[in-house]
């Protein structure tokens, strides 16, 4: 009988222990997707998923001829002939501002990035309409710190939003410890004038944290929990979260209309 007992208290604690697992596996799911709903939100975490096993998302991606790394050619002709300076990427004085607050290391940054970014920087930003900042918060673990204070530390040099355009391109599975002084090195191989040397440098500098710290608080204060989160409004007033529920440019393009319309 002594055994019975013993037998079913070790098989509740069993128990106990897989539930706790489980719920830690789906509060880290949480915490790297950005805010949706009911059960819509649960399809696009499988479709999502789906899509990043599929693709390939930690695998090393292939550098054409003439590459010092993967998607070089790409992100110059994206952000060709487009100001940079600090966290904005486009005219200061544009209409409408763009803020998105991301992770280096979140897949589901790396897949905005790829699939909506590049419509909404050739329509908006490339014709003086719009601005972007980018909000580099890490949250993710140790690789996403490391990414983050080298992309503000390219920031110093405004090159910021072709360095982690490159970061995107590159990525690979996130907490693997891939993210060191030679990938770093790497990705700022391909950023056409970069003094990588000095970046390298940069990263401990005070307002190198500053700027990170306001941006994880800014993000904090908007009530984000995930990565990509954004903010939008006209240029000088007040910026609200916007909210979409897929990576399609229709779940842009119409919030950022209805301002322009408004001037």
């Amino acid at each position: 009988m002594a055994d019975s007992t013993e037998t079913r208290k070790e098989q509740r604690a069993a128990a106990r222990a897989e539930r706790a697992r489980q719920e830690a596996a789906r509060e880290r799911m949480r915490r790297r997707l950005w805010i949706l709903g009911g059960a819509f939100a649960a399809a696009v975490v499988v479709v999502v998923a789906i899509v990043i096993a599929t693709s390939g998302g930690s695998s090393t991606p292939k550098k054409q001829a003439g590459e010092n790394v993967a998607g070089q050619k790409a992100t110059a002709s994206l952000l060709a002939g487009i100001p940079q300076k600090g966290i904005v990427l486009g005219n200061p004085k544009a209409p409408v501002t763009f803020v998105e607050f991301a992770d280096l290391q979140c897949p589901f940054c790396r897949e905005y990035t790829a699939t909506v970014m590049p419509s909404l920087i050739r329509s908006y930003v490339a014709t003086g309409k719009m601005k972007m900042e980018f909000r580099n918060v890490a949250f993710i673990g140790t690789d996403s710190v490391r990414a983050a204070q080298m992309a503000a530390a390219v920031g110093q040099q405004n090159k910021l939003w072709t360095y982690i355009d490159l970061f995107y391109a590159n990525q690979q599975t996130e907490n693997t410890g891939y993210v060191t002084d030679p990938f770093l090195r790497k990705i700022g191989s391909g950023v056409a004038g970069l003094d990588i040397a000095k970046a390298m440098n940069d990263r401990t500098l005070p307002a190198i944290q500053t700027q990170l710290s306001q941006a994880q608080q800014l993000w904090q204060s908007n009530g984000f929990t995930g990565t990509p989160s954004f903010l939008l409004g006209r240029t000088g007033g007040t910026l609200k979260p916007l909210s979409v529920n897929a990576f399609q440019l229709s779940q842009f393009a119409p919030k950022i209309d209805a301002l322009l319309g408004s001037q």
